[in-house]
């Protein structure tokens, strides 16, 4: 969000680490917040995480600028002035309320895809599924067998069980590299889905399929055993149904991977209402 309102206006931005305030509550009915002290007057006060919701209200009535939540906070939502909720929170609609379609994402879009360029995403059992590395390691022996023309590479992720990421690395696929996640940098997967064609994400990762759409690449769904059916497995149909992405079973029948029908860019348009909100609120005042 912040590299988006830095495309649209000059910004100056101070990372502060959620701030363990003893008593957080007197701090707020004080109007105080010691770390922003020796800091310039903010516009904006944004928070990541349950922990930051009483720091930013703190720091908000303590310095000034706009309250900016990243989630669906766990405090009265109308004590922020902006709250950026993903629509599979199913947050009451409200005017500080922006809902997004997904998460919001470090990748922005991008135009040239190397058509002959693959990624494959590996999650791991969530909440929300359960995990079968053996139909995983098929489905991927059949993408690779299908598409023997490209180069691929693969991930795994934090969730991957480390048996599933040592059969990865032993599967000796001849046309993908095998990539663990502690090998790869904190911006691989960025740069990695603004360049490839074809971008396979198992269902269990929510965030990556939202990076690959945002990039807008082919995306392809990697299925994985479903153990509830709770807001996030519900979200991914709506994306299925949409068109957004194309599930493995699908393309196997003889579908094929294709674009997004929509574009995404919810950090972009997040940052241009956040702005406009701004100037609005200023020609009020």
């Amino acid at each position: 969000l912040v590299q988006a309102l830095g495309d649209l206006a000059e910004v100056s931005c101070h990372d502060l680490a959620a701030p363990d305030l003893k008593w957080p509550w007197y701090h707020l009915f004080r109007r105080s917040f010691p770390p922003g002290n020796s800091l310039p007057r903010p516009d904006f006060v944004m928070g990541a995480g349950r922990r930051t919701h009483l720091p930013v209200l703190c720091a908000r009535h303590a310095h000034g600028g706009r309250s900016v939540i990243l989630m669906r906070p766990g405090l009265p939502a109308r004590w922020f002035d902006c709250c950026l909720v993903p629509e599979h929170d199913r947050c009451r609609p409200a005017a500080n309320i922006i809902r997004t379609r997904g998460s919001i994402t470090m990748v922005r879009p991008a135009r040239d895809h190397d058509q002959d360029r693959g990624l494959i995403l590996v999650g791991g059992p969530s909440r929300h599924y359960d995990w079968n590395e053996g139909e995983i390691l098929d489905q991927i022996g059949t993408i690779l067998g299908r598409s023997e023309h490209m180069t691929w590479n693969i991930s795994d992720s934090p969730r991957t069980p480390e048996t599933t990421s040592a059969l990865l690395a032993r599967a000796g696929f001849r046309n993908a590299a095998c990539h663990h996640w502690r090998d790869t940098g904190a911006n691989w997967v960025t740069r990695q889905v603004r360049r490839a064609g074809q971008v396979w994400v198992s269902a269990d990762s929510v965030s990556m399929i939202h990076e690959a759409l945002t990039a807008g690449a082919n995306t392809g769904i990697l299925t994985v055993p479903e153990k509830r059916p709770g807001k996030l497995v519900r979200a991914l149909e709506n994306l299925i149904r949409e068109g957004m992405v194309t599930p493995f079973p699908a393309w196997q029948l003889g579908g094929t991977l294709q674009p997004p029908r929509v574009a995404l860019d919810e950090a972009g348009r997040c940052a241009r209402l956040l702005l406009e909100q701004t100037k609005t609120a200023s020609r009020g005042a």
